[in-house]
């Protein structure tokens, strides 16, 4: 469970950090695209 705790400091630290919090918006924008297109993607497969 240690090395989880570890892993779990290092992400926050990275994430405080500049370059961090913007890597963390590009990729939570891009989680959110691909979940929009394949929700689309989806809905026409439904339709036809």
């Amino acid at each position: 469970m240690s090395k989880l705790a570890g892993y779990a400091r290092t992400l926050r630290a990275y994430l405080a950090t500049a370059k961090g919090a913007h890597d963390a918006r590009d990729y939570g924008r891009a989680l959110v695209l691909i979940a929009l297109t394949v929700a689309i993607g989806l809905a026409l497969l439904a339709v036809t």
